[in-house]
């Protein structure tokens, strides 16, 4: 297995409050987009992943999603705790996508808005359900998808670490075969480049995974770079 992580602060942010996290040796992989001013995503994100590498994952396939959303419990609830110890951190969160790689199969855990693609056979097919008004609006048939990319209103989130104490955690896992590319990514990310060139993009550059990470961070910063951009490539070999 092969990986190629990145973040950058774009063209626009005076700072980055995305933070990503690999655990090379359990095959787990982490983005988080923090949210809240004042430097406060940063500490939201960087929360996420302090208490993501300090755990301890299941060696045991059938208790991967269970532990993952356990995970994401005990993040969330630090993020709280820290937000109501300091004012500055009031309102604080951060969006939260894990992936676990096993045995042929990925196990997924997440909030917020950020995305998790799987890549195959030419195909970019996203496996999670973002929480966000938009991709409500999709679900409920109110909104075509082609629609959203340009929506005024893509950025309301319906969830997210250190907003509220209960989640609805979406979760599942998918097989995965040799050659398939997994990506998770912030919506610095998938807000400036569509599906579908994200696809193109992939077709060109999958064997180089540095050159596929090189054009679309520059295709991003090309679009306009107005978010942090954050992403990981996995290339199941």
């Amino acid at each position: 297995m092969r990986f190629k992580a990145v973040t950058h602060k774009g063209k626009v942010r005076k700072s980055n409050e995305d933070n990503y996290f690999v655990d090379k040796e359990s095959s787990f992989f982490l983005v988080a987009d923090g949210m809240g001013g004042h430097a406060a995503g940063e500490v939201a994100s960087k929360i996420a992943v302090e208490k993501s590498s300090d755990f301890n994952l299941p060696k045991k396939n059938n208790n991967i999603l269970v532990n993952l959303k356990k995970l994401i419990n005990n993040v969330n609830e630090q993020i709280i705790e820290e937000s109501q110890r300091n004012s500055e951190y009031l309102g604080m969160g951060t969006t939260y996508s894990a992936a676990l790689i096993r045995e042929g199969r990925l196990y997924y855990a997440h909030v917020g808005d950020s995305r998790i693609y799987i890549f195959r056979k030419g195909k970019l097919k996203q496996v999670n359900k973002e929480h966000s008004l938009v991709a409500d609006l999709i679900r409920n048939g109110k909104l075509e998808k082609k629609e959203a990319f340009n929506h005024p209103q893509k950025h309301i989130l319906t969830q997210a670490l250190g907003l509220e104490k209960e989640l609805e955690i979406d979760a599942g896992k998918e097989d995965i075969s040799t050659g398939d590319i997994i990506l998770l990514c912030t919506d610095g990310l998938s807000d400036l480049i569509r599906e579908e060139e994200i696809e193109d993009l992939i077709n060109v550059f999958n064997r180089d995974l540095d050159l596929l990470a090189e054009n679309l961070l520059n295709t991003a910063l090309k679009n306009g770079g107005s978010d942090n951009i954050t992403f990981i490539l996995i290339l199941n070999s």
